[in-house]
């Protein structure tokens, strides 16, 4: 495997704490933070909290967008798919979720949801098969579904609790086709501030824990997780305790299991799959990320890293040739004909003496 770094933003003096790719990866979303050295004397730490957009087309970075809103840093940001238009959802420490819609080159927002009462940390949208929906993840413990019902042009929340000591992160599953359309069972797997990682599926717009429960594998926040996107039953979650558990579903309402546990150098904030799933991405608190891919037994082996710096890559342990050792070079095998001549010798005078030769 190869890798390069093909695209880089200039920040500036500000933090960033998530930044996207829409689906046709020719625009980037950043959702921002505090300064880099922010104020330590102040409540909050000030920053201008703005999402900004770019267009990274031809290696070039145009800001194109600047979606002002929030009132506390904005932690993570979501593209939808272009078949609903252009639109950005964006959640805050404000305890806001913003649909953010473009109109004619200029962004505006589409919809405010306000009900969670505390940070919301993770928004993601499904795919696009089972519509317009905005899962978000907050602190309050409570994962909210925010629906947009077409045909009446409102937005429509379902809420459940999911982590008593806050909700952290999710991921929808992928759809899954049977008999020529999307399976109706939507699923959602989450990470808490519980230690936890659990998968949800709704029967209509309601949400249950799936059972059985998964075994208990990290000892701190699960950070983050991530639905492998080859239509697999495998989650990635990543944890303060710096572990990242690969965990998979032989079939639906089969326990799910550790396919392996990695131990990595950081506590991890972010996991992602490569569009085939055949790469898991992790990144650290300090700026950093692994690349791993899956070996043919189920391992999964470092191959690369990405820093400030750029991209290097891991090479693969080569087998080294074994040397002969000493006395046992080619010359030596000399004597194996010699012992295939006496056997043929031998051989022969069977044959001589029953008249056979």
């Amino acid at each position: 495997m190869s890798g390069q770094v093909v695209a880089t933003l200039d920040t500036g003096t500000l933090a960033f704490h998530d930044t996207q790719l829409d689906y046709y990866g020719k625009r980037a979303a950043a959702a921002c933070g505090a300064p880099v050295q922010p104020d330590d004397s102040k409540g909050l730490p000030e920053g201008d909290y703005t999402v900004y957009i770019w267009d990274i087309t031809d290696n070039q970075q145009k800001l194109v967008g600047q979606l002002k809103g929030h009132e506390g840093p904005v932690w993570k940001v979501s593209w939808a798919h272009p078949k609903f238009g252009s639109l950005i959802a964006t959640c805050s420490y404000d305890m806001k979720v913003i649909v953010w819609k473009e109109v004619n080159g200029q962004w505006q927002k589409a919809y405010v949801d306000s009900s969670h009462t505390a940070s919301v940390n993770d928004i993601q949208f499904c795919p696009w098969e089972y519509g317009l929906r905005l899962a978000c993840a907050s602190s309050d413990g409570t994962v909210s579904v925010l629906t947009y019902v077409a045909a009446e042009a409102r937005w429509q929340r379902s809420v459940f609790q999911a982590h008593p000591c806050g909700a952290q992160s999710l991921t929808w599953a992928p759809a899954v086709h049977r008999d020529g359309g999307p399976a109706p069972t939507m699923r959602l797997a989450t990470g808490g501030c519980d230690n936890s990682v659990c998968i949800w599926k709704s029967d209509g717009e309601v949400w249950a824990q799936e059972m059985p429960l998964l075994v208990p594998a990290h000892s701190d926040w699960v950070r983050t997780v991530a639905w492998r996107p080859d239509g697999s039953s495998t989650v990635a979650s990543g944890s303060w305790d710096k572990t990242v558990v690969i965990w998979k579903q032989e079939m639906e309402g089969h326990p799910w299991r550790q396919l392996c546990k990695l131990a990595v150098n950081g506590k991890v904030e972010g996991v992602a799959w490569s569009v085939t799933g055949s790469i898991l991405g992790v990144s650290f608190d300090d700026g950093d990320a692994i690349l791993y891919k899956e070996t043919d037994d189920g391992r999964f082996e470092e191959v690369g890293k990405c820093g400030e710096s750029g991209y290097t890559e891991v090479p693969r342990a080569a087998s080294a040739p074994v040397a002969a050792a000493p006395g046992f070079n080619a010359p030596a095998a000399a004597p194996a004909p010699v012992v295939n001549n006496e056997l043929a010798a031998q051989q022969q005078s069977v044959l001589d003496a029953f008249g056979l030769s």
